[in-house]
């Protein structure tokens, strides 16, 4: 759907929840309904714990396509090192989009061993744990084997044996969804379309609906999250 077809359809139901007896709502208004619902159902699908079957967005097929519009990849070359790294760390800066890290690799050099070209494993970990992994011979890092760690929520620090330099940084990941912008004539504003796959784009409004009736009327909110529980 487009933009207006989402509007529409958001104005449709909203107006059978409320029998017509609630505030209308503006283009922006909307917009505002349709991209929470974007944020919800995005976050809904990448977390296992979001839905009645546990599952993660890549355990089924349904769940597979629904945000395969928002995967990118990217090779990091420019890697940093400052007064906060950790032992043989080094940080890359994340894109300005990135939201969700579904496979990272990374191509290594070495002075003293020649490599076939593979590319290492890189094991996302917590920051309470490091301590204990970094040593642990059989879990702290080696030739095969990268620790990563958050830093600052825009970028990524990696660790490595020492042996090594850490040349690319290859990161596939899912970006934050362009906002939805409902077309206003009256502005004007220009609309922009969903980018999530189309079969997502009625429980963006769906969900958009449950937002604005918990605003004007929570008993029919209430209703529509038990029906939401549910579904998929």
């Amino acid at each position: 759907m487009t933009a207006s077809e989402m509007e529409r359809e958001f104005l449709i139901l909203y107006d059978k929840i409320t029998n017509f007896d609630a505030p209308g709502y503006e283009p922006e208004e909307i917009s505002t309904f349709l991209n929470k619902a974007q944020e919800r159902l995005v976050l809904h699908i990448i977390n296992p714990a979001g839905n009645k079957y546990l599952t993660g967005f890549e355990v089924t097929e349904k769940r597979k396509k629904d945000l395969f519009t928002l995967h990118r990849n990217v090779d990091l070359t420019t890697s940093t090192n400052t007064a906060d790294n950790k032992p043989n760390g080094v940080f890359f800066d994340l894109p300005g989009d990135f939201l969700y890290a579904i496979n990272e690799e990374v191509s290594i050099s070495s002075e003293d061993v020649c490599y076939d070209g593979t590319r290492p494993e890189v094991k996302p970990i917590k920051h309470n744990d490091y301590n204990k992994i970094i040593k642990n011979p059989f879990k702290k890092p080696y030739g095969e084997l990268v620790l990563r760690l958050d830093f600052g929520g825009n970028r990524h620090e990696l660790i490595s044996d020492g042996n090594t330099t850490i040349d690319t940084y290859h990161l596939r990941y899912i970006k934050r969804p362009t906002l939805i912008t409902v077309p206003d004539p009256t502005v004007p504003v220009a609309g922009v379309d969903c980018e999530l796959n189309e079969i997502t784009h009625r429980q963006i409004v769906d969900e958009a609906v449950a937002i604005a009736t918990g605003v004007t009327n929570p008993e029919a909110y209430q209703i529509k999250l038990r029906e939401a529980q549910v579904s998929e």
